[in-house]
């Protein structure tokens, strides 16, 4: 269970005082509903996994309709469909993995802002699982065994490897194949794969099903409290970020008092049975991941960091220009 501490609670503050500034901000668009926010009539793409809770937390609390904001919700399947859904205008604002937007950026494949912060990396909330049938018994036996991943370039296959990376054994050698994570836990009991990067629930469903033991954690030592997801927009002149910035100022209230109240695991679990589809049982036994309350450039920029050093990026990445500050970046 995670708790709430002096330090969510100053960066809780911190965060009221940075954006409250953002009422003085002007900045309309021409579609949506207009009025004292610019738009408040927006749509949101979300992946629905565990990591949304804080937002869904958000949305069945009311948070966003306080702030004057109509939100919704549009179901998107992975990050890479995230960033596209931001790009073609399907959606204002999406989640997705930190990796999906930063080789987006990289690439020029457009202008893009982090307008929130997700969920971070915590011990049991996603690892390298292994049968108890599995050839594969400590992380000194993945090299030249078939791993499962949803998708490679992803926070998936990269935090294994840095894991991996962390216990000395070389990564190289590492061979993914992608397998959706539906199907990951039936795919390593039949010994399809040796082992499989699995997150919560999928990783609490797998376990009560078919056992297995963890052979890495994407949650300890360089990968403790990791950022894993953002919320993301498209900057630049006339698009939704620079043309709205009460508009965003008014989701970050909103999004980070639903994840504030996620720290409190009694306020979250209804929201997995809810909005997630959990059964009771699982909802009280999935490890929860942290909910971040700010956004900081130096916790992102370790996701960067990480990317360009198993070659998803090339060139280093500054992460600083993406965040976008609504009181002080728009124009």
């Amino acid at each position: 269970m995670i708790t709430s501490g002096k330090k969510l609670l100053a960066a809780v503050a911190a965060m009221a005082l940075t954006v409250s500034s953002c009422g003085l901000l002007g900045g309309e668009s021409d579609s949506g509903s207009s009025g004292p926010l610019g738009k408040s009539k927006i749509k949101v793409g979300i992946i629905p996994e565990l990591g949304a809770a804080g937002f869904y937390l958000a949305l069945d609390r009311g948070y966003f309709k306080e702030q004057g904001l109509d939100v919704d919700v549009v179901t998107v399947n992975s990050g890479k469909a995230a960033v596209d859904s931001i790009s073609n205008g399907s959606t204002d604002i999406a989640v997705g993995s930190y990796p999906a937007v930063l080789l987006a950026q990289a690439n020029k494949a457009g202008d893009y802002k982090i307008v929130g912060d997700g969920f971070s990396a915590k011990p049991n909330v996603q690892v390298l699982l292994a049968s108890p049938k599995s050839p594969v018994k400590t992380a000194q036996d993945v090299p030249g065994r078939r791993l499962a991943t949803t998708a490679t370039k992803t926070f998936a296959d990269l935090c294994v490897l840095e894991a991996l990376k962390a216990k000395n054994v070389p990564t190289d050698k590492v061979t993914w194949h992608p397998i959706p994570f539906s199907d990951m836990a039936a795919a390593m009991d039949r010994g399809d794969v040796d082992a499989v990067s699995i997150v919560e629930p999928q990783l609490t469903q797998a376990l009560r099903t078919y056992g297995g033991h963890k052979v890495a954690d994407c949650g300890e030592g360089p990968l403790a409290d990791m950022p894993v997801t953002g919320y993301f927009a498209v900057g630049g002149e006339g698009k939704f970020a620079q043309s709205n910035p009460k508009t965003v100022a008014a989701f970050q209230r909103g999004l980070f008092k639903g994840h504030a109240e996620a720290a409190d695991r009694s306020k979250v679990e209804p929201i997995f049975v809810k909005y997630l589809k959990l059964d009771d049982v699982t909802a009280k036994l999935v490890t929860v991941a942290g909910w971040s309350t700010s956004i900081e450039k130096t916790r992102i920029q370790r996701v960067a960091t990480m990317m360009q050093n198993f070659g998803v990026l090339k060139e280093p990445l500054d992460v600083g220009p993406m965040i976008f500050r609504p009181e002080v970046d728009a124009k």
